[in-house]
């Protein structure tokens, strides 16, 4: 028997963990040497600890000759969790070769760990033009799967094909496509993103329309500024917590008055609170006698972020 042949056996069949480790780690440094013998253990090792575990071998080992018969268990084996890690596997050896078999995961594994670590796999991969043609999967899951995977790699070239996902009948769907936008979005084709944030803002969701605002917030501008501005008084309490943060992020004074005014308004304290610290992320001088006000009138969460803004942010000494 030569020694990747006894490595496995002991893999198998040992029921110390510290035994199965250190012949895991032997097998690993063997390398290409092992390659066959794990891939054997792979597809036909009869329990799923030893199919799994040779899965993880494989991928620290890196061979390219790993890659078919990770793909073959990835998307015939019964266990999930060996299928998970197959695919886990692959996106360590990082061939191309995997890509289509990383597709079929994601469009037909029933266990969702399985179809996640997929469209990792194939965003460590940039695999893009795989990731793209999902865009129009007809599972919902896939095609935000496949948004935030684009979105990951940065593929601003996918921008006008997500865009139009943001009247995608599924709600995820388009808080995902909202988000691309604030991820991918570069100064050449910001205009764009933001008229597409613009539309999302009047989602039904709560949820699309606070992702906006978010994407609004990493986008910056003033376009960007006079939309979060236009969310001030919507009806859902997170989308107003959210359009006074991101008025923050975006830092641009045209903001002040109105941030001043939540701040000694009537809406949530937590609100006025969040209010208090964009009008420090601002860093607009205009707003330290207003925030003094705040620091000595108002409610104590907005008297603490009043405080934090005048000390932090205008080293000003109370």
């Amino acid at each position: 028997m030569d020694e990747a042949s006894r490595l496995i056996e002991q893999l198998g069949a040992s029921d110390d963990y510290f035994e199965r480790q250190k012949a895991a780690w032997a097998l690993i440094n063997l390398g290409e040497a092992a390659v066959d013998d794990v891939a054997r253990a792979l597809e036909n090792g009869e329990f799923s600890d030893l199919r799994y575990k040779s899965a993880w071998i494989l991928g620290k080992i890196g061979s390219i000759r790993g890659v078919e018969p990770l793909n073959r268990t990835m998307l015939n084996d019964p266990d999930h969790v060996v299928r998970e890690w197959c695919a886990a596997a692959l996106e360590a050896i990082k061939s191309k070769d995997a890509v289509p078999a990383l597709v079929l995961a994601m469009k037909r594994d029933s266990a969702k760990d399985v179809r996640l670590r997929a469209a990792v796999a194939l965003r460590a991969l940039g695999a893009a033009e795989a990731l793209h043609d999902l865009l129009n999967y007809a599972e919902p899951e896939i095609r935000g799967m496949a948004v935030t995977s684009l979105a990951k790699i940065g593929h601003r070239e996918s921008l006008s094909d997500v865009a139009r996902l943001m009247k995608d009948d599924d709600a995820e769907v388009r808080r995902r496509a909202v988000a691309f936008m604030g991820d991918v979005a570069s100064e050449d084709d910001c205009e764009e993103a933001v008229e597409c944030l613009a539309i999302a803002l009047q989602d039904k969701e709560t949820t699309v329309r606070s992702e906006a605002l978010k994407s609004l917030g990493k986008i910056k501008g003033e376009r960007a500024c006079d939309l979060a501005l236009s969310t001030l008084k919507d009806e859902d309490w997170q989308v107003r917590y959210t359009a006074v943060t991101s008025l923050g992020e975006i830092g641009h004074n045209k903001a002040l008055d109105c941030l001043v005014d939540v701040m000694f308004g009537p809406d949530d304290e937590e609100i006025r609170a969040w209010a208090a610290w964009s009008l420090g992320e601002i860093k607009d001088e205009r707003a330290i006698e207003p925030l003094k006000k705040a620091y000595k009138t108002c409610p104590t969460e907005v008297m603490k972020k009043a405080r934090d803004s005048l000390t932090e942010v205008y080293n000003i000494e109370l």
